[in-house]
Formats: structure tokens, sequence, C-alpha cells
């Protein structure tokens, strides 16, 4: 079965996009889904999880724009069925290099086309930013995930990249399904919180269930390299990211009876 491809993005950084990406890939992963994560963003954070940038040979811009066999860049991790297509600082020059490319909006896809059959889901994990590689990879993309954080701002760049999206499905660059806005960094004993997280449930957008406490324990797994289901990980991330991982699972389901296929059980 062709993969499922889900775009992890965000207009505002600092609102767990890496983080995210990261540990939803990983639960896929020991959910028996065959994963691949495709680190888009130049700051390599989703890389830097799983290996040492100074260990990186090739990534994602020598796919994209030199042409390099794309089973030659991705590298095993070690979560069993996950498997990583890195990201460097190289990748700062890809989106200035895209904008004089033929065909730019489908180059990711064009990359990727070799791996589509091999995986079950292929999670990319996005710049918090509106350029060429971004509306590449959303147009490469089956499925979208927004996360916001529980903050007017994050809230903000949450509804300015739907619209933004919706310009781009209008252009029918962007035909990605929505499966939901993700809220992290919630804490429930705060006012900003508890209206971030009402203003969100009047707005009509499809919500996933699952919150994302604001907890140290994540800072303290990205310190130390860890995700969730490794020892020393945070109970409570651990908890919520698996709990996402199965409503992602759920409404993959769904969109793809939409559509007319069906998701590995």
């Amino acid at each position: 079965m062709t993969a499922e491809r889900i775009a992890v993005a965000a207009q505002k950084g600092g609102v767990g996009k890496s983080f995210t990406s990261v540990n939803l890939a990983t639960g896929l992963a020991r959910a028996s889904w065959r994963c691949l994560l495709v680190d888009a963003d130049a700051q390599a954070n989703s890389t830097s999880l799983f290996c040492s940038l100074d260990d990186v040979e090739f990534d994602l811009y020598d796919v994209v724009a030199r042409g390099t066999d794309v089973r030659k860049v991705v590298l095993s991790t070690r979560v069993d069925g996950l498997d990583l297509l890195p990201s460097t600082l190289a990748v700062a020059r890809l989106d200035h290099e895209m904008i004089s490319m033929h065909r730019r909006e489908a180059r990711v896809f064009e990359s990727l086309e070799p791996l589509l059959d091999e995986y079950s889901a292929i999670i990319f994990d996005l710049p918090p930013a509106l350029n060429a590689v971004v509306i590449s990879a959303l147009s490469a993309a089956t499925s979208l995930l927004v996360p916001t954080d529980a903050s007017e701002w994050g809230l903000r760049g949450a509804k300015m990249f739907l619209e933004w999206g919706e310009d781009l499905r209008q252009a029918r660059v962007l035909s990605a399904d929505l499966l939901g806005i993700l809220l992290t960094k919630f804490e429930s004993g705060t006012r900003i919180g508890r209206e971030v997280r009402g203003e969100l449930y009047q707005s009509g957008l499809p919500l996933f269930d699952v919150v994302v406490p604001k907890r140290t324990g994540a800072e303290r797994m990205i310190a130390s390299r860890l995700v969730i289901g490794d020892e020393g990980s945070d109970d409570d991330i651990n908890d919520a990211y698996g709990r996402l991982t199965l409503e992602v699972i759920q409404r993959v389901n769904d969109v793809r009876t939409r559509r007319g296929r069906h998701a590995k059980e």
C-alpha cells in the first residue's frame, strides 16, 4: 500500500512541531507501521534526536537539489521500523535553489516516489515558514497535522497557516486531508491555556482529543535524545503521544475509507 504522507506543519516556531513529528513517527513504528521521518527543517532537530549531525553524509538537499538516490540517503534509527531522511544546515540553501527549479512544487514527491510502496507512513517535519520547501512537501502530503501551543500567538499562527493552506488548495497545490489541530504545551491551571482551548473548541476545526501537557520532562527527553518508549522518558509525554498515535491511525483509516482505501490496522 502506498505510504500515507503526513505533514506536521505550523507557521509559528516553538509549538512542539519537531517533538511531535519524532514521537508520532516513533509511535507509528511501534504500532507496526513501517515509517519514514523526513526532516525538512534546516535546524535538524528531528535528525539530532537520532544521530550526530557530524555523521550525516547526505541529506534532503542532496536528494532534491542534486538528485542523489534517496535510498543512499535514508538512515535506519534505533527504533525498529523507523527510518530517517536527515537534514543539515545545507537544507537552508534548498529553498533558494528551488525557486528556479522546473516543477518545484512536485520535487519533494518525485524525490520520495521510489520509496512510497516501502513504508506505511512518511512523516514530514516542516520548518515554521511559508517557503518553497514547505510548499513542495505539502504538495506531496496526503494528510496534515497542525500543532499549536496554548498561547494566543500559537493560535493565531495556526489560523494563519490554515488560511494560507486554503489558498494552496484553491491553486490545486495542496490536497491533503486535515487530520486535526493538536494542542501542545497545555497547562489546565492557566487562564490563557483554558481560553485557547475553548476558542479552538468553538472554531469548528477538527481537534485531536488528546492534549499534550506542558512538561519539563519533554525538555529532559530532548536533552537526553529520548523518544516515547525509551527508558527514562516522561510518563505523561509517553501517554499523550501514545494516545495521539492511536487517534492518527483512526483518522487515517477514516480518511482512507472516504478515499476508498483502508489503512493498516
